[in-house]
C-alpha cells in the first residue's frame, strides 16, 4: 500500500512538473521578470536591453517590472511565492547573493526557494565622485578623507549591495572613515551623487558612463584586476594605489521559483545565451561595461550556493553594519 502511495505521489509530481513546462511554453502568458532596483540602474538597464530579442525567440513578451527598495528583498519575496512554472522570474544582482550575510532574517530562503537559471554577466563596480570634491585621484581621496573624518559619505545601491560592500572594504583597506548611505538602488544613489548629497559612490558602468562622459561626475578608479573596456582609460583600484578590491564585481543572474522544471530553466538559458550573441546586444553590454557569462542552470545553481557561503563568511569576517 505504501509503495502505490509512493507511486502516485511520484505520478502526481510528474504530471506538475509537466504541467508547469507546458504553461511556461505557452505563448499567450507573459514572462514577467522582477527586477529589484529602479528604472536606469545597473539591474535594470541590463533587463531592457535583453528583454525584447529574448522575448522574441521564446515567443513570449517579456514585461519588465521595477520593484525597488533597498535591501532588494521586496521583489525577492515575490517571486519566492510566484508558481514555479518558468512565468515569473527574478533577475539577481549581489544583493541577492549577500543579504543572507547582512540581514539573516529574511522571509524567504536564497537557496532554498530559488533555483537558478543562468548567470547573466559580471561587471567591475567604478569609484566616482562629486567633481566638487578636490580629488582625482584615489590617494588624493584618501588622504582627504583621512584629513575630513566622518564627513564624506558613499552612496551604494542598498544595504548588502556590491557598493556598500566595495566602500566597506575600502574604508579597512585605506584607513578611512566615509558614511555609508543606502538608496533603492543604483540609480537614486547616482541622482544623490549628481546633487551632491553624497560625496561619491561605488556603482556600475552602464549608469555612471554617460555622466563620466560628460563631466558630471569624475572617475576615479574600477575594480577588479583588469581596466574594464567601456572605459580603458580609468585605472584599477590597485593602479591606483589600493589593494583589496581586485575581487569585488558587480554580478547578474536569473533565479526563478524552487521547483521550476529543469527544462523551462534550460529553454531560458538557451534563449538568453542566444540573446547575448547578437551582435547588437553583444555590442551594447560591452559599452555598458557588462561582460557576458550565461553558464548552465546547474552550474549557476552551484555558483549561488557558493556566493552565499562566501559572502556569510566575509560578512562574519568583516562584521558589516546596514
Amino acid at each position: 500500500m505504501l509503495t502505490d502511495r509512493r507511486r502516485m505521489l511520484k505520478a502526481l509530481l510528474g504530471m506538475a512538473l509537466a504541467s508547469g513546462a507546458a504553461m511556461a511554453q505557452d505563448a499567450s502568458r507573459p514572462i514577467r521578470l522582477i527586477v529589484p532596483r529602479a528604472p536606469g540602474g545597473g539591474s535594470d538597464n541590463l533587463a531592457r536591453v535583453l528583454a525584447g530579442s529574448l522575448g522574441e525567440k521564446l515567443g513570449q513578451t517579456i514585461v519588465v517590472e521595477n520593484r525597488p527598495d533597498a535591501t532588494a528583498i521586496i521583489g525577492a519575496e515575490l517571486v519566492a511565492r510566484a508558481q514555479p512554472d518558468g512565468l515569473t522570474l527574478y533577475m539577481s544582482d549581489n544583493s541577492f547573493y549577500q543579504n543572507p550575510a547582512f540581514l539573516p532574517h529574511i522571509s524567504y530562503d536564497t537557496i532554498r526557494d530559488f533555483t537558478a537559471v543562468t548567470m547573466l554577466a559580471q561587471s567591475p563596480l567604478i569609484l566616482i565622485v562629486n567633481p566638487t570634491l578636490p580629488v582625482r585621484t584615489v590617494k588624493e581621496l584618501i588622504a582627504y578623507a583621512k584629513a575630513n573624518p566622518g564627513k564624506l559619505n558613499f552612496a551604494s545601491g542598498g544595504i548588502g549591495s556590491s557598493g556598500h560592500f566595495a566602500g566597506v572594504l575600502f574604508n579597512l583597506r585605506a584607513g578611512t572613515d566615509m558614511t555609508h548611505v543606502p538608496f533603492k538602488s543604483a540609480a537614486p544613489a547616482l541622482t544623490a551623487l549628481l546633487g551632491n548629497q553624497v560625496q561619491l559612490q561605488y556603482g556600475g558602468i552602464s549608469s555612471a558612463r554617460p555622466m563620466i562622459e560628460d563631466g558630471r561626475v569624475r572617475a576615479l578608479a574600477v575594480s577588479g584586476r583588469t581596466r574594464d573596456p567601456a572605459t580603458p582609460d580609468v585605472p584599477t583600484v590597485r593602479e591606483a594605489g589600493l589593494e583589496g578590491l581586485e575581487d569585488i564585481y558587480s554580478t547578474w543572474g536569473i533565479h526563478a521559483p524552487a521547483n521550476t522544471p529543469l527544462a523551462v530553466r534550460r529553454r531560458l538559458r538557451d534563449a538568453i545565451v542566444a540573446t547575448m550573441a547578437e551582435p547588437a546586444v553583444a555590442q551594447r553590454m560591452r559599452e555598458m561595461g557588462y561582460t557576458p557569462v550565461g553558464n548552465t542552470p546547474e552550474e549557476h545553481q552551484r555558483q549561488t550556493e557558493t556566493l552565499v557561503a562566501l559572502w556569510i563568511d566575509v560578512g562574519k569576517r568583516v562584521n558589516l553594519k546596514e
